[in-house]
C-alpha cells in the first residue's frame, strides 16, 4: 500500500511539474489542495506530498493564503540565465556531435511549426513549442545530469517563460536564433552550436535586465 502510494505520489508530483512548467499554473496563484486532488483523480494526501516536495524544491511556496506556484526577483533571474548560458551552451557543444537524423528532422518540423505560431500571434503556443525544441537538444546531448539541473533552474523561470516572447521584436529575434541553434546542429558544428545557444539564453537575460517594468508583474 505505502509503495503504491508513493507511486502515486511521484506521478502527481511529475505531472504539477510538469503543468506548472508549461503554464498551466502560473506564478503566484493557489494551488487548492481540493481542485487538484479532482482534477488529477488523487487523494489530497496525495496531493499534500507532491506539493511538499514542489516546495522543497522551490517550485511553490506556503503563505498566509496557501499554496501558490513561486516567484522571483529580477537580480535571482538574471544570476540563473547567467548559470543558463553556460549550461544550454555546453548541451548544445555535446548535441552537435551525436544528434541523430531523426533528431533532426522533429528539431526542424518544431522550427517550422514556431514559424507559424509567430505568424499568427500565438505566443502561448510559440512558448510550448519552444520548450519543446530545446527539449529535443538536451536528450541529444546524452548528459543526464546537466539536464537534471538546467530543468530545476528553468522551473525557477516560469515567471519570465510567456512574457519574453511577447516583448516588441523579440519573437522574430527568437526565432531565428532557434533557426541558427539548428543549423550549427545540422551540420555538426560545436563551435557555431554553443555560440548560438549561449547567444540566446544571453539575450534573454539582456531582454529581462531591459524591460523590468513589463516583465516585473506578479500574477493573480
Amino acid at each position: 500500500m505505502t509503495q503504491t502510494r508513493g507511486k502515486k505520489s511521484d506521478y502527481i508530483y511529475e505531472r504539477l511539474k510538469t503543468d506548472i512548467q508549461r503554464g498551466k499554473f502560473l506564478p503566484g496563484q493557489r494551488l487548492v489542495e481540493d481542485a487538484l486532488a479532482k482534477e488529477y483523480g488523487s487523494s489530497r494526501n496525495t496531493i499534500r506530498l507532491a506539493l511538499t516536495r514542489l516546495e522543497n524544491d522551490g517550485i511553490v511556496k506556503r503563505t498566509t493564503s496557501g499554496v501558490i506556484v513561486s516567484f522571483i526577483d529580477l537580480k535571482e533571474a538574471v544570476e540563473i540565465l547567467e548559470v543558463r548560458e553556460v549550461i544550454e551552451g555546453f548541451l548544445a557543444r555535446k548535441a552537435a556531435t551525436r544528434i541523430s537524423e531523426e533528431s533532426l528532422q522533429r528539431l526542424e518540423s518544431t522550427l517550422m511549426e514556431m514559424k507559424t505560431a509567430l505568424e499568427n500571434r500565438e505566443f502561448l503556443r510559440y512558448s510550448q513549442l519552444n520548450e519543446r525544441f530545446h527539449s529535443i537538444i538536451y536528450e541529444a546531448s546524452g548528459n543526464t545530469t546537466a539536464q537534471l539541473l538546467l530543468s530545476t533552474l528553468k522551473l525557477k523561470m516560469i515567471r519570465y517563460q510567456f512574457r519574453t516572447v511577447m516583448v516588441p521584436g523579440r519573437a522574430e529575434v527568437s526565432w531565428n536564433e532557434h533557426f541558427r541553434i539548428f543549423q550549427a546542429l545540422k551540420n555538426h558544428d560545436e563551435n557555431e552550436a554553443e555560440l548560438w545557444a549561449r547567444t540566446h539564453v544571453k539575450n534573454v537575460r539582456e531582454l529581462i535586465q531591459n524591460n523590468k517594468e513589463l516583465l516585473d508583474l506578479v500574477a493573480t
